[in-house]
C-alpha cells in the first residue's frame, strides 16, 4: 500500500528527514510519534507532496515516484498521488465561506468532476458517520473545534482516498472536545481504513495503531508494535523519551 525508501528532506542546510523507510500495509493504522521538532510532520506532508522530498523513492498504490536532487516531479505525477491521499490538518483549513455541505462536495465536484447530486448524497452520509448529520447548512464559525475538525475528516474521506493522513488532529481542541475525535478516528480504524497518524495521543496511539514510529532528530529511532514502542522501548533515547512522558496526558 504505502513503502517509502531512503526518504530525506532539507530545508536549506537544515536536514529535517535522513534516510527513513515505512512500509505500511492496506487496511493498517500507523502512529508516528516523537518530540517536537523531530520531523513527523515533514514527513507527513511528504506523503502527500505538500512537501517535496529531495532524495528517495515513495510508492502508494500502483504510484511510484523517485526522488533525486535536481529532478522535478511532474504536476500530473503529483496530482495523482494526491488524489490517492485524504489530509485531516490539525488547525482544520475548512473554507469559512462555505458551508459544510459545500466543504466536503468541494474536492469530489472541482477536482474528481463527480456528479453534484451525487457528491451531495456522499457528503450527506459522511456527516451522519461523524455524527454531524444535520450541520450540512451549518457554516465553519458556527461549530465548536470538535465539529471542525470532524467536519475536516468528512471532507477527506469524501475523495475515497486509499490511505488517511492526520496530522496532530487533537492539538489545536480544547481538551473536552478530544475524544470526540479520536472517537471518529477509532471507528475509521475498526472499519479497516488505512491510516498515517501523527499524534502526541500516546493512551489513543496504543489503542489504534498496529504499528508505531517514535521518530527523533530526523530519524526513526525504534519502531515496531504500540506495546513493544511505547511501554517498552529498546533504545536508550527511546526510553528517556517515554520516561519524560510517562504519566503526562499527552
Amino acid at each position: 500500500m504505502l513503502e517509502i525508501r531512503n526518504l530525506h528532506k532539507a530545508f536549506g542546510s537544515l536536514e529535517v528527514l535522513k534516510g527513513i523507510d515505512v512500509n505500511l500495509e492496506k487496511g493498517k493504522v500507523l502512529a508516528i510519534i516523537g518530540p517536537s521538532g523531530s520531523g513527523k510532520t515533514t514527513l507527513l506532508r511528504c506523503i502527500n507532496l505538500l512537501e517535496m522530498p529531495d532524495q528517495g523513492t515513495m510508492k502508494l498504490s500502483d504510484r511510484e515516484l523517485n526522488f533525486q536532487p535536481g529532478r522535478k516531479i511532474a504536476s500530473r505525477e503529483v496530482t495523482e498521488l494526491r488524489k490517492r491521499t485524504g489530509m485531516v490538518f490539525q488547525s482544520y483549513n475548512l473554507f469559512p465561506h462555505k458551508n459544510v455541505m459545500d466543504n466536503i462536495m468541494e474536492g469530489p465536484v472541482v477536482v474528481q468532476k463527480k456528479d453534484k447530486a451525487q457528491a451531495f448524497k456522499t457528503a450527506q452520509g459522511l456527516l451522519e458517520k461523524v455524527g454531524l448529520g444535520d450541520r450540512g447548512h451549518y457554516y465553519p464559525h458556527q461549530l465548536s473545534g470538535g465539529q471542525q475538525q470532524r467536519v475536516g475528516i468528512a471532507r477527506a474521506m469524501a475523495m475515497e482516498p486509499d490511505v488517511l493522513l492526520f496530522d496532530e488532529p487533537t492539538s489545536a481542541l480544547d481538551p473536552e472536545l478530544v475524544g470526540e475525535v479520536l472517537r471518529v478516528i477509532k471507528q475509521l480504524a475498526l472499519e479497516g481504513r488505512t491510516m498515517v497518524i501523527v499524534t502526541h495521543e500516546m493512551k489513543f496511539a496504543a489503542d489504534v495503531a498496529d504499528h508505531v514510529i517514535l521518530m527523533d532528530g530526523g530519524h526513526i529511532i525504534e519502531q515496531g508494535p504500540p506495546d513493544q514502542v511505547i511501554n517498552h522501548p529498546q533504545s536508550a533515547r527511546a526510553q528517556q523519551f517515554m520516561n519524560r512522558i510517562s504519566g503526562e496526558d499527552i
